[in-house]
């Protein structure tokens, strides 16, 4: 019987812990069209690698602290990048005046000569482009030469970072940054730290 009691307050307590501990916050969710968002864990702060901006200029990750930021890499050849990309132009357009930020880097080897005609074509107006050539901030090479900070797992590929910079987690594929799954994705991530 005394074992009959431990056990029934020990499953108790188990089920009450994280009322009493203090809520726990649901995982980020998050569906694309071929995957669902990916929380990474531990979550590192995002190393300062650098990528370049459409006068070439070099700019890096620590740049955005206090943003939360979606870091979204693209190729000009790849059909669901050329898919996901005005809804996330779109997205961009939405959140203008709060606290996300959208980097788009392309991974092309032609660097602007293939983003900037690829924006052009399809218009989009919201998105600062920023390129990133030489492998030196994504990398799909498992041998990573030149110490990436970003895995590319496939494309598109969307990398988010919190406000101090720590990397969340990822989600490969096309996702419609318009759908209310998505929407609610980006209001979990812009609510205030606790």
């Amino acid at each position: 019987m005394r074992f009959l009691r431990c056990l029934i307050v020990s499953v108790i307590f188990t089920i009450t812990a994280p009322a009493i501990g203090g809520a726990e916050t649901s995982p980020l969710s998050l569906i694309g069209e071929s995957s669902q968002f990916v929380e990474l864990d531990p979550k590192r702060i995002a190393r300062n690698t650098r990528f370049y901006d459409r006068r070439n200029h070099p700019t890096d990750i620590g740049a955005y602290r206090g943003k939360v930021v979606l870091v979204n890499f693209w190729a000009s050849w790849c059909l669901p990048c050329m898919a996901e990309m005005p809804s996330l132009d779109q997205l961009a357009y939405d959140h203008s005046n709060d606290d996300l930020v959208i980097i788009p880097v392309s991974i092309d080897e032609d660097g602007l000569l293939a983003a900037i005609p690829f924006y052009r074509r399809l218009g989009l107006e919201n998105l600062v482009l920023f390129v990133d050539p030489n492998g030196e901030t994504a990398y799909s090479n498992r041998d990573n030469p030149k110490n990436a900070e970003f895995a590319l797992y496939g494309l598109p590929i969307t990398y988010a970072l919190d406000r101090d910079g720590r990397i969340l987690g990822y989600v490969t594929g096309l996702v419609d940054w318009q759908s209310d799954n998505a929407a609610d994705f980006i209001d979990r991530l812009l609510e205030p730290a606790k």
